[in-house]
């Protein structure tokens, strides 16, 4: 009420229930007012050509949101910043954000969040039969195997590096 400047509840209410109509917002699982998408996407241009050089040709082809290409289920989504280096050989640098998403069943070879013994880290999973175990994406580190329980709370579906 304080942010419209209106002075009744059902004001704010109407507000929003259009909003919900128009598709800027949502409610979430436990029925709070979340945005469908970040506003402002950005333009996408075409494409650059990562070996052999060739002639740029600029050609607006689209403009996408961030939020829309990256993330699947909002409620499931969230980010974490990376600590270490055992993932260096996959991409995952130290101070790189890593976007996971949970619920979803993890495969052989998947980059996880896995609870292991009672520490958490961020590894490949992988699997043969019903042994799993974690692989580091780094030579100097050797895979861990569970002593007591592997737990995977999530899978890596970005990295988001800033420079």
């Amino acid at each position: 009420m304080a942010l419209l400047g209106f002075r009744s509840k059902n004001a704010v209410f109407r507000v929003i229930r259009k909003m919900m109509k128009a598709g800027l917002v949502a409610k979430d699982t436990a029925g709070k007012i979340v945005p469908t998408h970040f506003y402002g996407g950005v333009r996408l241009l075409g494409a650059v050509e990562a070996g052999f050089p060739s002639p740029a040709e600029e050609e607006l082809t689209d403009t996408m949101s961030l939020d829309e290409y990256l993330i699947r289920n909002r409620e499931a989504t969230f980010m974490l910043k990376v600590k270490g280096d055992s993932m260096i050989d996959a991409g995952i640098m130290p101070g790189d954000m890593v976007l996971v998403e949970r619920g979803i069943e993890a495969r052989d070879g998947d980059i996880v969040i896995a609870e292991i013994d009672h520490a958490w880290t961020l590894k490949y999973l992988k699997k043969k039969g019903n042994k799993a175990w974690l692989m580091p994406g780094n030579k100097k580190y050797k895979p861990i195997l569970a002593q007591e329980e592997l737990n995977i709370s999530a899978i890596v579906r970005a990295v988001v590096r800033k420079y």
